[in-house]
């Protein structure tokens, strides 16, 4: 009796190229939609991380007789995110104070130097009025803990001397005149390095977000703050 040997047949060198090719079409076309998906995942997070850091605002303001806390206490030279910690649940070094798309998970976010040690009554328009923002990370400003570069405390926007050529009409920010409706100059540098200390820092599709000093929170594009949400000076007028 003869057997005949059943034969075994592999994929041939241009069939294998063939899948790996639609393969490699699949992966490029699909790691952007996966890489755009995490991005909105994590500015979601930080969005949360704003809505909490402006609540946590609020009740300071309740507890200090309406008064937002300073940006750097002068005497002991805590940061606003130590004076409001207490109001923040899980709000050690990697919590909510920093933001699931910065390099570091030390703080991620400075406050708005106008409304430093102000009374609350000092924005005429709250819900007009930033609070604090994702601010870039700088390697000089780097925490006593674990040596993390993280934001400074407070955004150098309205800091006299400094400030002024940061908006499109440069304001006079010493004695508050100005074009309410100046923008922030889109072409000031957006890393996370020494240089943008004391700037914003666009992580989510070109923008930031936001906590308002009415409690609500809301991303904010590259060049779309105004100087009158800023500064409450130039809301008056």
């Amino acid at each position: 009796m003869v057997f005949r040997r059943r034969q075994q047949r592999g994929f041939t060198l241009i069939e294998l190229l063939v899948v790996i090719s639609i393969i490699a079409i699949l992966a490029a076309i699909l790691f952007p939609v996966f890489v755009q998906a995490r991005e909105k995942a994590r500015a979601a997070s930080c969005l949360s991380n704003a809505r909490q850091i402006g609540l946590a605002f609020s009740m300071y303001c309740q507890d200090f007789d309406e008064v937002y806390p300073p940006a750097v206490d002068a005497v002991s030279g805590a940061w606003w995110e130590g004076m409001v910690g207490p109001y923040i649940k899980s709000g050690s070094i990697g919590g909510i104070l920093t933001c699931p798309s910065a390099p570091s998970r030390a703080y991620a976010y400075s406050m708005n130097g106008s409304m430093s040690g102000k009374t609350d009554a000092a924005a005429s328009n709250p819900a007009d009025t930033i609070l604090a923002a994702d601010g870039a990370q700088a390697p000089r400003l780097a925490n006593t803990v674990d040596k993390l570069p993280q934001a400074g405390p407070y955004f150098l926007y309205t800091y006299p001397g400094v400030g002024e050529n940061m908006w499109t009409v440069p304001p006079n920010l010493l004695n508050g005149t100005g074009d309410p409706n100046a923008t922030i100059r889109t072409d000031l540098p957006d890393t996370d390095t020494d240089s943008t200390r004391g700037l914003m820092r666009f992580r989510h599709s070109e923008g930031v977000e936001a906590a308002f000093a009415d409690g609500h929170t809301k991303h904010l594009h590259k060049g779309a703050s105004k100087l009158s949400q800023w500064d409450p000076v130039f809301q008056r007028g």
